[in-house]
């Protein structure tokens, strides 16, 4: 016959030595993804000395070096590698069949800390993010406009919304649409430095610029694609709205969202540069950390604005 009490001790204790190791898992996995005890804390919501104790903990337990220190920076070992990336796997199951558990539930509930472009070219990705409110409201999110990009995990963003390609990382992306930019300059502008008639005349003409350390662009008509580097620029700025307000003033030619752009292509204010050729068009992308705490409330906001 079994001794159930001893049974149950033995379960009891093996549940809490699991339970003790699925929390150093998750402070390991965290420092994996964003390289850094100070992020993974603050993705955690936790002090960098509780991931410190985890990640000792765990390699304790292990008898291994899992992560290699250095003042500057840290890295995996193999086994540290071997065990981010099994780990991964079974954070990602877990969190898949959660999710379906939670699909089956119409209550949504939680809050959201978003960044976003300071002008979104797409006019009914706001009306869909306020939708989505409508129907659920128990969701409370907090909307910072800005084109300054800033690391979703030190300014403790839950999604960022961002414009075109963006550096690979860990992040989790999706494509939510996309935008089509044109280059214009106003008519006064153009009597003063001549309408360009193909793609190479524009890099001997003023250019309001973005803040990019390299302004080059394709630009595209029919099979023909010639690539172009804008340098000559008196004007400078990070915000797509004083760019178009240095456009405007003829200070020089812009590269603009054409929905930004298209009620002064309407009044003549604004004119169209090469009409035949055009550029390509850029990724709307949301961005969002996987292991976030709010990973599955990003992810519904996410899913209900592609559709």
């Amino acid at each position: 016959m079994y001794d159930y009490t001893a049974l149950f001790d033995f379960f009891i204790r093996y549940n809490e030595a699991m339970y003790r190791y699925a929390q150093s898992l998750v402070a390991f996995v965290a420092v994996g993804q964003t390289g850094a005890f100070v992020k993974a804390a603050r993705q955690l919501g936790v002090t960098p000395s509780v991931i410190s104790h985890h990640i000792s903990r765990l390699e304790d337990e292990l008898g291994e070096t899992l992560i290699h220190r250095t003042t500057r920076k840290l890295s995996l070992s193999e086994n540290g590698k071997r065990l981010f990336e099994a780990a991964q796997r079974g954070f990602e199951g877990i969190e898949l069949e959660t999710d379906r558990i939670k699909a089956g539930s119409e209550h949504i509930a939680g809050a959201l800390k978003i960044a976003l472009p300071a002008f979104v070219p797409d006019p009914n990705l706001e009306t869909r993010v306020m939708e989505f409110m409508l129907r659920h409201p128990s969701v409370a999110l907090t909307l910072e406009y800005s084109d300054h990009i800033v690391s979703i995990v030190d300014a403790a963003y839950d999604l960022s919304i961002r414009i075109g390609d963006l550096p690979d990382s860990s992040l989790t992306r999706k494509k939510i649409g996309s935008v089509q930019h044109v280059f214009v300059a106003t008519p006064d502008f153009l009597i003063r430095h001549g309408t360009p008639k193909q793609p190479k005349d524009l890099e001997s003409m003023p250019f309001v610029s973005m803040g990019r350390s390299n302004d080059v662009f394709s630009l595209i008509r029919g099979q023909n694609t010639q690539e172009i580097k804008l340098d000559v620029c008196q004007l400078s700025v990070q915000s797509i709205l004083a760019a178009k307000a240095g456009t405007l003033a003829g200070v020089g030619f812009g590269n603009l969202p054409e929905p930004l752009v298209a009620d002064d292509l309407a009044e003549g204010s604004l004119l169209r540069l090469l009409p035949d050729w055009v550029l390509p068009p850029l990724s709307i992308q949301a961005v969002w950390m996987g292991t976030s705490r709010r990973n599955s409330l990003a992810k519904r906001l996410v899913e209900f604005l592609q559709q």
